[in-house]
């Protein structure tokens, strides 16, 4: 693989940007979209109360992946250079990483969690943690910033 390909960054922003449809579609589904994406209870019994719990922390959560899009998307140049972009992609990187990892240790402790929605989880976000490191490669080499400049 080229550290200038261009399908993992891709993915990564792709990824993210479905995030920000699922947690803003769940704020517009109420409290089963909640459940159905795994929400933590609390977050599922603030929907169903209709207190402010459950909205914001969606909102809040659509933001950042939106943020995490755009980061991508900046060291593909389809936006312009956004700042700190070498340092934000590391850190998201190793965020969906570590979330992706996350999931072997807790499972061996805690069977519950061995279900094909958090196994699926698991392995977009490690996909999505891929295309942030290949982003941040991309970041760093010349012709991703040429492509970055409008010149690729």
């Amino acid at each position: 693989m080229k550290t200038t390909s261009v399908f993992w960054p891709s993915l990564a922003a792709a990824i993210a940007t479905l995030g920000v449809a699922i947690h803003l579609a769940a704020i517009a589904g109420g409290p089963s979209w909640y459940a159905w994406f795994g929400a933590p209870p609390v977050i599922v019994a603030s929907a169903r109360a209709g207190t402010w719990l459950a909205p914001a922390s969606a909102a809040a959560i659509a933001a950042l992946m939106g943020v995490c899009a755009a980061y991508a998307c900046s060291a593909l140049g389809v936006v312009r250079r956004l700042p700190w972009l070498r340092p934000v992609l590391a850190g998201i990187a190793a965020v969906c990483l570590l979330r992706a990892l996350v999931l072997v240790p807790l499972a061996l402790r805690h069977p519950e969690l061995r279900t094909a929605f958090e196994i699926g989880a698991a392995l977009v976000w490690g996909c999505a943690g891929i295309g942030f490191v290949a982003a941040f490669l991309r970041a760093a080499t010349p012709a991703g910033l040429r492509a970055q400049q409008g010149r690729a």
